[in-house]
Parts: structure tokens; sequence; C-alpha cells
């Protein structure tokens, strides 16, 4: 018989001692800091688990702490959910510092929901999360999520594209990675991979005149979704935005920025390292223009 070399045995003895992940207690999200960050992605991955449910449907456990419904066909977002338990860890990290409870926010190009359930989560049973995902399939596995962590009651699920004008637009959605997903204004042509919808402005409805944070992903669209919030203004609501911004999608990105910023808006930046850093408009414009940044506006 083979004898085993001892580092072997004690490489297996201990993995033996390494608890399973359904006896580790729930990651605490309000931990989530830029200078404890490494040792906090450690703990989520120990606790992190999937289970497929369905041919296109699979369950994970993501920040150590939701039940999520993912994409398992999905190749960008998903296998990180899956694998890792988290998504960009600095925006994660910064909307556990921007929300509060009692908050009402809106989540727009919620994709799968990641950020939907965590910040409903922080708002506690006294606010309320809207989240806006045209895509059907992302729209019903949202809402799956929210049941499954009894946050059903906190969110809001909005399946409508968001534009500057009620006007029809056309939606791509690449079936391999959704998140990706993104709206033209329609031009009479069907595009390929496209669907056509009714979108609507950010202002059209009474109720989203309640937001105080808005956070919006979404491909390009930022700023005519933006254009389409005007409306806001008047409700005097709004203090905080997370914006995906990338210069060279805009065909003026210091006009957009500085029109942001005629509300009475601050300028800061979601630093990869260090979190939320205040930051210049020229700063920003110096940087890579297919390069995209997470901007956050605060008043």
């Amino acid at each position: 018989m083979a004898i085993l070399p001892s580092w072997f045995s004690r490489d297996r003895r201990r993995r033996r001692e390494l608890p399973a992940p359904n006896s580790l207690p729930l990651f605490d999200v309000h931990a989530l800091i830029p200078s404890r960050r490494e040792h906090n992605q450690d703990l989520i991955r120990a606790r992190c688990q999937a289970v497929g449910v369905a041919p296109a449907q699979t369950l994970a456990r993501v920040l150590g702490r939701y039940k999520m419904y993912v994409d398992p066909q999905d190749y960008g977002l998903s296998p990180h959910l899956m694998l890792d338990g988290y998504w960009e860890m600095p925006t994660t990290e910064a909307l556990v510092q921007c929300v509060r409870p009692g908050m009402i926010v809106a989540d727009v190009g919620a994709n799968v929901g990641y950020f939907t359930i965590l910040m409903a989560d922080l708002v506690g049973s006294s606010g309320k999360v809207m989240a806006f995902e045209p895509n059907p399939a992302m729209a019903e596995r949202i809402r799956r999520s929210a049941y499954l962590n009894g946050l059903t009651e906190r969110v809001e699920i909005y399946p409508v594209a968001l534009h500057d004008a009620n006007c029809p637009v056309s939606f791509l959605m690449p079936s391999d990675e959704p998140k990706n997903a993104y709206i033209t204004r329609y031009e009479g042509v069907e595009l390929t991979g496209g669907v056509i919808l009714d979108a609507e402005r950010l202002d059209n409805r009474p109720e989203w005149h309640s937001i105080e944070l808005l956070k919006i992903d979404a491909e390009g669209s930022e700023e005519r979704i933006w254009n389409g919030a005007s409306g806001l203004r008047h409700a005097d609501r709004l203090r905080t935005i997370i914006l995906e911004f990338q210069p060279g999608r805009y065909a003026d990105p210091r006009g957009f920025i500085e029109n942001i910023c005629t509300w009475g808006f601050g300028l800061e930046w979601i630093d990869p390292s260090s979190g939320i850093e205040p930051v210049t408009i020229p700063w920003v414009l110096a940087r890579n223009p297919s390069e995209d940044m997470m901007l956050v506006f605060r008043r």
C-alpha cells in the first residue's frame, strides 16, 4: 500500500476542517469599506454557493447574504456572482456608504438585480427601491430574488425603457451578455436582435418624483435618461446620483456633466482603490475616452 506524503495528509485534514458555506453566519454588508476589501472578498467567497434549478436558471448566494436568481447562459455578470459572490466591489461599497434607511432609490439598468437587492436591504422596511429593467427575463429574476429574500414590499419593478421622450425605442439584448443591452431611438426600421418598446421619461410618473438616490448604468443611454428626468428638479428630492460615465459615448461630455452640476451637485468619482473621491471636470475629461468610470454627484 502506498504511503501518502505528510504534506498531502495535512492538506486533506485542513480541507475537512474548513466550514461549509451554510454553517457560516451571514455576512454584514455594512462592513464593506475599501480598506478591508481584500478581507471582505475572502469572507464573501467562503460563503458563495450556486446551484442550477432550471435549464436557464441558477440560484446563487451573493455578498455572503442574499439568495439571487442569475442567468447561467450569461458570461459577463452571472459567473462572477456564482463563483465569487460579488460584482464591482468599489460600486458596491459606495452604495453601502450612500444608501440610508428610509430612502427611496432607483436602480436604472437593474439587470439581474444585484444592486437592487443590496439597496433594498439597506433602505430598510421604511424605504423603497425602484428597479428599472426592460428585459422581461431579468425583471422576472429580480421579482423572484426579492421574494426569496423577503424584500418584495420594498422593491417595485418597472419593466420599462427610459429615454428623453415618451416614444418608441429599439432595445437590443445580447443573449450571452445581457448586462450590455442598450437602447437607441427607433427610426422606423427594426434592428437585428432588437425589440421595439415604448419608452418613458423618468419624470413621466408622479411616484418617480420621490427618488432621492438615482443609480444609472445604461450602456450609453445615461445622458438621454438624465434629460428625461428634468421634471424631478421641481420635486427637489434627488440628492445623490451614481452614474456610469464614458466620455467617448456622448457628443458633449462636458455639457452633460455641467448640466447635472447646475442642479447644485458636487462632482466625485468612485476610485477603484480608495472609494468616493472629489474630482474636477477637466480631470474626468482628460481620462481615456473609452474607459468606463463611476461618477458620483451629491448635494
